[in-house]
């Protein structure tokens, strides 16, 4: 795990925050609910790579999150490794409304694996404005999935509910993926 940055001059810790999931899951929207508390309906697919900061302050502590939003498609699998390269922590994303999605968040850590790093990690389940009409994935799998990978991982890998049309939650996680970094550095 790359070491998280603290400017002398300012005092904020600085952290690379991963998101990653397959393509339509709503990790863009999640960003901007977040970045701008707004929510657009016709959001373009991330091509590669989207890049934004968001300044936060968490128990009397500057923040600055450095936010990664990878591209879900395919063909972009053979860069997650660059694109993982210095996180100090990541988010997976999946959408309720599909089970591959769910399904795919292996292969995504795995990733994060193969590069050694140890970083602390969430598991969003998004779209749940949608629930429990269009819900397809169910808790019970979520919690296996989350337990499976905190086993293979030797680390706690919690989820959360969220929603990017409405902010369910969203602000929630990334506080609390701050808070994690926090907890990670100061080890």
């Amino acid at each position: 795990m790359e070491e998280a940055t603290i400017s002398e001059t300012q005092n904020i810790y600085k952290f690379k925050i991963t998101l990653f999931g397959t393509s339509n899951v709503g990790k863009t929207s999640l960003i901007l609910r977040f970045i701008n508390d707004s929510f657009v309906n016709d959001i373009k697919k991330t091509i590669g790579t989207n890049f934004l900061i968001k300044d936060l302050h968490v128990d009397n502590k500057n923040i600055r999150l450095l936010i990664w939003d990878i591209g879900g498609q395919a063909q972009f699998s053979n860069m997650r490794s660059v694109y993982f390269k210095g996180s100090n922590a990541a988010i997976g994303v999946f959408d309720i409304t599909s089970t591959d999605s769910l399904l795919k968040i292996p292969k995504w850590v795995m990733s994060i694996e193969k590069l050694g790093l140890k970083i602390p990690m969430v598991l969003l389940a998004n779209k749940y404005d949608l629930a429990p009409e269009q819900q397809i994935v169910q808790e019970e799998d979520i919690i296996e999935l989350a337990d499976q990978l905190s086993s293979k991982m030797d680390r706690k890998i919690d989820f959360m509910y969220t929603s990017a049309l409405n902010g369910l939650n969203v602000e929630n996680v990334f506080f609390k993926i701050a808070r994690m970094c926090l907890s990670n550095y100061s080890k």
